[in-house]
Protein backbone atom coordinates (compact mmCIF):
# COMPACT_ATOMS: atom_id res chain seq x y z
CA UNK A 1 0.00 0.00 0.00
CA UNK A 2 1.23 3.58 -0.36
CA UNK A 3 -0.39 7.20 0.29
CA UNK A 4 -1.87 9.05 -2.22
CA UNK A 5 -3.03 12.59 -1.48
CA UNK A 6 -6.31 13.69 -3.83
CA UNK A 7 -6.47 17.93 -3.51
CA UNK A 8 -9.93 19.36 -3.73
CA UNK A 9 -10.36 21.96 -6.59
CA UNK A 10 -13.01 23.34 -4.56
CA UNK A 11 -10.44 26.37 -3.24
CA UNK A 12 -10.22 27.54 -6.58
CA UNK A 13 -13.67 27.66 -7.62
CA UNK A 14 -14.32 29.62 -4.69
CA UNK A 15 -11.72 31.53 -5.20
CA UNK A 16 -12.55 32.61 -8.55
CA UNK A 17 -16.53 32.81 -7.60
CA UNK A 18 -15.51 35.72 -4.66
CA UNK A 19 -12.96 37.62 -7.64
CA UNK A 20 -16.05 37.67 -9.66
CA UNK A 21 -18.70 39.09 -7.32
CA UNK A 22 -16.43 41.74 -6.56
CA UNK A 23 -15.68 42.21 -10.11
CA UNK A 24 -19.69 42.67 -10.70
CA UNK A 25 -20.61 44.65 -7.59
CA UNK A 26 -17.70 46.85 -7.29
CA UNK A 27 -15.94 46.78 -11.08
CA UNK A 28 -12.14 46.21 -11.65
CA UNK A 29 -10.71 49.33 -13.50
CA UNK A 30 -7.90 50.66 -10.58
CA UNK A 31 -4.91 49.70 -8.83
CA UNK A 32 -6.29 49.41 -5.20
CA UNK A 33 -9.39 47.36 -7.23
CA UNK A 34 -7.08 45.14 -7.99
CA UNK A 35 -5.69 44.61 -5.05
CA UNK A 36 -8.65 44.21 -3.36
CA UNK A 37 -9.79 41.90 -5.86
CA UNK A 38 -6.35 39.49 -5.37
CA UNK A 39 -6.79 39.68 -1.28
CA UNK A 40 -10.33 38.51 -2.05
CA UNK A 41 -9.28 35.99 -3.83
CA UNK A 42 -6.99 34.47 -1.37
CA UNK A 43 -9.27 35.03 1.48
CA UNK A 44 -11.41 32.80 -0.55
CA UNK A 45 -9.33 30.39 -1.25
CA UNK A 46 -7.83 29.65 2.15
CA UNK A 47 -11.88 29.53 3.32
CA UNK A 48 -12.17 26.87 0.17
CA UNK A 49 -9.14 24.74 1.88
CA UNK A 50 -10.69 24.61 5.07
CA UNK A 51 -13.90 23.63 3.99
CA UNK A 52 -12.68 21.25 1.42
CA UNK A 53 -9.50 19.75 2.64
CA UNK A 54 -6.99 17.76 0.82
CA UNK A 55 -7.96 13.67 1.24
CA UNK A 56 -5.03 11.33 2.08
CA UNK A 57 -6.32 7.97 1.46
CA UNK A 58 -3.97 4.52 0.56
CA UNK A 59 -3.99 2.90 -2.54
CA UNK A 60 -2.21 -0.37 -3.62
CA UNK A 61 1.01 0.29 -5.22
CA UNK A 62 1.81 -0.83 -8.55
CA UNK A 63 3.04 -4.14 -8.76
CA UNK A 64 6.99 -4.32 -9.46
CA UNK A 65 7.87 -7.87 -10.08
CA UNK A 66 10.17 -6.95 -13.18
CA UNK A 67 8.42 -8.83 -15.57
CA UNK A 68 6.01 -7.12 -17.59
CA UNK A 69 3.35 -9.28 -18.32
CA UNK A 70 3.44 -10.34 -15.49
CA UNK A 71 2.50 -7.03 -13.57
CA UNK A 72 0.27 -6.08 -16.38
CA UNK A 73 -2.06 -9.69 -15.24
CA UNK A 74 -1.30 -8.64 -11.52
CA UNK A 75 -3.41 -5.22 -12.13
CA UNK A 76 -6.18 -6.54 -14.25
CA UNK A 77 -6.54 -9.79 -11.75
CA UNK A 78 -6.58 -6.93 -8.44
CA UNK A 79 -9.03 -5.49 -10.73
CA UNK A 80 -11.58 -8.61 -10.69
CA UNK A 81 -10.86 -8.50 -6.99
CA UNK A 82 -12.33 -5.33 -6.64
CA UNK A 83 -15.48 -6.15 -8.98
CA UNK A 84 -16.06 -9.07 -6.27
CA UNK A 85 -16.12 -7.11 -3.48
CA UNK A 86 -18.16 -4.64 -4.80
CA UNK A 87 -20.33 -7.46 -6.01
CA UNK A 88 -20.03 -8.62 -2.45
CA UNK A 89 -21.86 -5.38 -0.82
CA UNK A 90 -25.15 -5.91 -2.71
CA UNK A 91 -25.27 -9.38 -1.52
CA UNK A 92 -27.04 -10.30 2.67
CA UNK A 93 -26.57 -14.04 2.36
CA UNK A 94 -23.74 -13.74 5.65
CA UNK A 95 -22.30 -16.74 5.11
CA UNK A 96 -21.96 -16.58 1.16
CA UNK A 97 -20.77 -12.78 1.84
CA UNK A 98 -17.88 -14.21 4.10
CA UNK A 99 -16.67 -17.13 1.51
CA UNK A 100 -16.59 -14.01 -0.72
CA UNK A 101 -14.33 -11.80 1.37
CA UNK A 102 -12.22 -15.12 2.62
CA UNK A 103 -11.74 -15.33 -1.69
CA UNK A 104 -10.81 -11.89 -1.97
CA UNK A 105 -8.21 -11.64 0.97
CA UNK A 106 -7.29 -15.47 -0.63
CA UNK A 107 -6.73 -14.36 -4.12
CA UNK A 108 -4.64 -11.04 -3.13
CA UNK A 109 -2.17 -13.54 -1.55
CA UNK A 110 -2.12 -15.17 -4.46
CA UNK A 111 -0.96 -12.12 -6.61
CA UNK A 112 1.40 -11.25 -3.41
CA UNK A 113 3.06 -14.05 -3.99
CA UNK A 114 3.05 -14.46 -7.38
CA UNK A 115 5.05 -10.56 -7.56
CA UNK A 116 7.74 -12.05 -5.51
CA UNK A 117 8.13 -14.82 -7.63
CA UNK A 118 6.97 -14.36 -11.26
CA UNK A 119 8.62 -17.34 -12.57
CA UNK A 120 5.41 -18.96 -11.25
CA UNK A 121 2.80 -17.39 -13.80
CA UNK A 122 2.99 -20.51 -15.99
CA UNK A 123 1.23 -21.84 -12.83
CA UNK A 124 -0.98 -19.57 -11.98
CA UNK A 125 -1.99 -19.00 -15.67
CA UNK A 126 -5.60 -21.32 -14.66
CA UNK A 127 -6.35 -19.14 -11.88
CA UNK A 128 -5.99 -15.80 -13.92
CA UNK A 129 -7.70 -16.36 -16.87
CA UNK A 130 -10.21 -18.43 -16.06
CA UNK A 131 -11.26 -19.36 -12.54
CA UNK A 132 -10.76 -15.68 -10.85
CA UNK A 133 -12.98 -14.03 -14.04
CA UNK A 134 -15.39 -16.69 -14.45
CA UNK A 135 -15.91 -16.19 -10.42
CA UNK A 136 -16.09 -12.37 -10.70
CA UNK A 137 -19.27 -13.27 -13.80
CA UNK A 138 -21.05 -15.91 -11.59
CA UNK A 139 -20.78 -13.44 -8.49
CA UNK A 140 -22.33 -10.74 -10.51
CA UNK A 141 -25.00 -12.56 -11.79
CA UNK A 142 -25.83 -13.39 -7.87
CA UNK A 143 -25.64 -9.80 -6.62
CA UNK A 144 -28.08 -9.37 -10.15
CA UNK A 145 -30.09 -11.85 -8.36
CA UNK A 146 -30.57 -10.22 -4.95
CA UNK A 147 -34.07 -8.77 -4.72
CA UNK A 148 -35.62 -12.10 -5.23
CA UNK A 149 -33.75 -15.38 -4.51
CA UNK A 150 -36.69 -17.05 -2.71
CA UNK A 151 -38.26 -18.81 -4.70
CA UNK A 152 -38.25 -20.76 -8.51
CA UNK A 153 -34.93 -20.30 -10.96
CA UNK A 154 -33.65 -17.79 -9.27
CA UNK A 155 -33.93 -20.08 -5.87
CA UNK A 156 -32.04 -22.44 -7.73
CA UNK A 157 -29.36 -20.32 -9.51
CA UNK A 158 -28.55 -18.87 -6.46
CA UNK A 159 -27.85 -22.39 -5.03
CA UNK A 160 -25.88 -23.35 -7.61
CA UNK A 161 -23.70 -20.50 -7.99
CA UNK A 162 -23.01 -21.07 -3.77
CA UNK A 163 -21.71 -24.50 -4.24
CA UNK A 164 -19.77 -22.92 -6.78
CA UNK A 165 -18.16 -20.30 -4.16
CA UNK A 166 -17.50 -23.07 -2.44
CA UNK A 167 -15.42 -24.79 -4.47
CA UNK A 168 -13.81 -21.62 -5.78
CA UNK A 169 -13.08 -20.88 -1.97
CA UNK A 170 -11.30 -24.27 -1.42
CA UNK A 171 -9.27 -23.87 -4.63
CA UNK A 172 -7.78 -20.92 -3.75
CA UNK A 173 -6.40 -22.43 -0.26
CA UNK A 174 -5.02 -25.14 -1.86
CA UNK A 175 -3.57 -22.96 -4.57
CA UNK A 176 -1.85 -20.51 -2.38
CA UNK A 177 -0.85 -23.44 -0.11
CA UNK A 178 0.87 -25.01 -2.88
CA UNK A 179 2.79 -21.81 -3.79
CA UNK A 180 3.38 -21.42 0.12
CA UNK A 181 5.67 -25.23 -0.20
CA UNK A 182 6.81 -24.56 -3.05
CA UNK A 183 8.48 -21.30 -2.30
CA UNK A 184 9.85 -23.22 0.61
CA UNK A 185 11.48 -25.73 -1.53
CA UNK A 186 12.68 -23.21 -3.60
CA UNK A 187 14.65 -21.76 -0.76
CA UNK A 188 15.66 -25.45 0.41
CA UNK A 189 17.16 -26.00 -3.25
CA UNK A 190 19.50 -22.42 -2.54
CA UNK A 191 20.57 -23.28 0.75
CA UNK A 192 21.97 -26.90 -0.42
CA UNK A 193 23.96 -25.06 -3.77
CA UNK A 194 25.14 -22.38 -1.12
CA UNK A 195 26.32 -25.62 0.99
CA UNK A 196 27.51 -27.19 -2.22
CA UNK A 197 29.70 -24.57 -3.20
CA UNK A 198 31.01 -23.68 0.39
CA UNK A 199 32.10 -27.18 0.52
CA UNK A 200 33.80 -27.09 -2.90
CA UNK A 201 35.52 -23.80 -1.78
CA UNK A 202 36.71 -25.67 1.44
CA UNK A 203 34.71 -23.01 3.44
CA UNK A 204 32.70 -25.68 5.28
CA UNK A 205 33.99 -28.29 7.04
CA UNK A 206 33.09 -31.73 6.20
CA UNK A 207 32.21 -33.98 9.25
CA UNK A 208 33.36 -37.84 8.98
CA UNK A 209 29.93 -39.32 9.00
CA UNK A 210 27.09 -37.18 7.68
CA UNK A 211 23.39 -38.51 7.54
CA UNK A 212 22.30 -38.19 3.67
CA UNK A 213 18.44 -37.63 3.11
CA UNK A 214 17.15 -38.61 -0.13
CA UNK A 215 14.43 -36.29 -1.08
CA UNK A 216 12.25 -37.13 -4.56
CA UNK A 217 11.49 -34.31 -6.46
CA UNK A 218 9.75 -34.19 -9.99
CA UNK A 219 9.53 -31.97 -13.15
CA UNK A 220 5.70 -32.07 -12.48
CA UNK A 221 4.07 -29.10 -12.37
CA UNK A 222 2.82 -28.93 -8.83
CA UNK A 223 -0.67 -27.07 -9.64
CA UNK A 224 -1.71 -29.26 -12.21
CA UNK A 225 -4.02 -30.87 -10.77
CA UNK A 226 -5.43 -27.75 -8.13
CA UNK A 227 -8.09 -26.48 -10.98
CA UNK A 228 -8.89 -29.98 -12.64
CA UNK A 229 -12.20 -29.61 -14.33
CA UNK A 230 -14.45 -32.49 -13.06
CA UNK A 231 -16.55 -34.36 -15.58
Amino acid sequence: METKIIKSGMPFVIAGAAVFVFALVFGIGSVPSYILAAGLGVVGFLAGKRLFPDQVVEVEAAPKSGNAEVDALITEARGQLEDIHAANEAIADAKLSAQIEDIEKTGREILARLEEQPDMLGSLRTFLRYYLPTTKKLLDVRAGLEGDVTSGRNLQIAGRISEAVSQVQDALHRQLEALNNYRFINLESEMDVLSDMLKGDGLMAQPEQTETATVEKTEEDPFASLFERKS
